[in-house]
């Protein structure tokens, strides 16, 4: 295992171009600023990036995620590589949970939530119409590679408190706890993927409830694609028979084992 900065080792970006695929960052998140220079920073790496608007870190109004449909629709149809990578980064869920969606997404009402109080409700519900325009929008993704031999991952960065604890909203150093850390993670293979690799999909079945973190990420997307480098550790991949399903998941001074946080030392 190398213990180098991490600035020394590859990006994933220019590893898919060293090994033939056309990589794409397609975004409706800041082009700049506290939160946007780190995705930038990869985004400029790939052979394509587009961004639905030009806004940074303090920008409060936003576009919907569905604005990158069209932007999905324009690379695929320009692009004739054979092997492509997208990344698609997409506002989701996060708060201001009421800016998230349009106002057909406008299902779940105050009434339909457990909260205590009614202003927790009122959050509630705009969250849960956030993650059904984010399904919709995540479908709609999909269907853009159902006549592909594709595979799609969606991952979020971060879990959202929203009261579930009684007392916190959103997600950062307040909050330690499993709404926080555990995040939504999605694998779907289109049809020609099962049929063409059928050994993949039986590898992703395996994993499905194996405990992992999005910081191996590399590992595993690399893996899946069967691209080899010197800094490849198959014990950090998610999707192999190699995976050290044991190492410790840390947070800040806690670790973080069967959905409780148990300070270090303790």
């Amino acid at each position: 295992m190398s213990n180098k900065p991490w600035y020394l080792y590859t990006n994933l970006f220019d590893i898919l171009k060293a090994a033939g695929y056309h990589t794409a960052w397609l975004s409706n998140q800041e082009v700049t600023g506290i939160y946007g220079n780190v995705p930038r920073a990869y985004a400029d790496r790939c052979n394509e990036k587009k961004f639905t608007t030009i806004h940074d870190t303090e920008t409060t109004v936003y576009e919907f995620d569905e604005k990158l449909l069209p932007l999905l629709d324009d690379s695929l149809k320009a692009n004739a590589s054979a092997k492509n990578f997208y990344v698609l980064h997409l506002l989701g869920t996060h708060l201001n949970y009421r800016a998230r969606y349009p106002v057909e997404f406008e299902i779940f009402k105050a009434e339909d939530e457990p909260a205590k109080e009614a202003f927790q409700r009122d959050f509630q519900a705009a969250y849960d119409n956030a993650i059904l325009y984010n399904d919709f929008v995540v479908d709609e993704i999909i269907k853009r590679f159902e006549d592909k031999d594709a595979l799609v991952i969606y991952m979020a960065d971060h879990g959202e408190d929203v009261f579930d604890d009684g007392v916190h909203l959103g997600h950062g150093p307040r909050g330690n706890d499993k709404y926080q850390y555990e995040i939504p993670t999605m694998i779907w293979l289109s049809e020609a993927c099962k049929k063409n690799h059928p050994a993949l999909e039986q590898k992703i079945s395996a994993a499905k409830d194996l405990p992992f973190m999005t910081d191996d990420m590399i590992h595993a997307l690399l893996d899946l694609m069967k691209i080899e480098t010197p800094d490849f550790d198959s014990r950090k991949s998610l999707f192999s028979e190699d995976f050290d399903s044991t190492r410790r998941r840390i947070y800040k001074d806690n670790e973080y084992k069967d959905g409780e946080i148990i300070p270090l030392g303790s």
